[in-house]
């Protein structure tokens, strides 16, 4: 897990999704789903952008996308909800 610079982390990390189109020369189209991070930047002038990349692989139809987009979604929400918000410690003599 990383740390900001103040010691804390990033809970309120949010990913985008997106679905490149590519269409060949025989008029096909392959729809590959993409996920996207922010990336913030810079020292004195802050930048940001997202960063994307390819989340599956290329498919027939935009359904087939979108399904691995939404099974992304689903294992990220589960990974969020499993992290551990708070660590205490009992002493025992």
């Amino acid at each position: 897990m990383k740390l900001g610079k103040n010691g804390k982390t990033n809970q309120n990390k949010m990913s985008y999704y997106r679905i490149q189109i590519d269409e060949l020369q025989n008029g096909e189209k392959r729809y590959v789903p993409q996920k996207g991070d922010l990336h913030v930047y810079g020292g004195w002038v802050k930048r940001q952008e997202i960063r994307w990349k390819n989340i599956g692989d290329r498919y027939f139809d935009e359904t087939q996308a979108m399904i691995v987009i939404e099974q992304d979604k689903k294992a990220e929400e589960f990974k969020r909800e499993t992290e551990v918000k708070l660590t205490t410690y009992k002493m025992i003599d």
